[in-house]
């Protein structure tokens, strides 16, 4: 993985699929999320949102950024939010489970996801402040554009992926 992506910087020359691509490349073990089937279609856009929102995925920072960010700042609703969920097998157990090593246990997990309550609020702060909604369902028309005409275009302000970096 590298250390830092393109698709991180606020004024990113890459556009949509180009992030989405050096995004996938960082994580191989990602499925496909080429549309094929219902699941992949919404791995899709969960991933197409982390890479316009410059976030990163699998630490409980990124996650919640990006979730937060998706909740308020696109046009999906918190019933489709939940779909999302049931449609790809995700669990809360199973994905609060995959941060017990790193965290030290269930207890550490809750530590590091309270830990994340002032970047939530930041979060949530800019989300609001967006020009308009990212749309969830239909971003494959952003693609080929660059990300920094695209933040520009959202008011998409892409928050520092990690408290440690810089």
């Amino acid at each position: 993985m590298p250390t830092r992506f393109d698709y991180l910087r606020q004024d990113s020359p890459l556009t949509l699929a180009e992030g989405l691509e050096e995004y996938s490349a960082g994580y191989r073990f990602l499925n496909r999320n080429d549309g094929s089937t219902e699941a992949s279609t919404w791995f899709r856009r969960h991933d197409l949102t982390h890479v316009v929102f410059g976030t990163i995925p699998f630490e409980i920072r990124g996650e919640t950024i990006n979730d937060l960010w998706t909740i308020f700042g696109s046009d999906i609703t918190i019933k489709e939010y939940w779909q999302f969920f049931r449609i790809t097998n995700i669990s809360y157990s199973k994905v609060i489970s995959s941060y017990d090593r790193k965290h030290g246990g269930r207890l550490g997990v809750y530590g590091a996801v309270l830990k994340q309550f002032l970047v939530g609020f930041v979060t949530i702060g800019r989300a609001l402040k967006m020009k308009k909604k990212w749309p969830w369902h239909d971003a494959e028309r952003y693609l080929h554009q660059p990300l920094w005409q695209t933040r520009e275009e959202f008011g998409i302000t892409v928050i520092n992926p990690s408290s440690h970096s810089r």
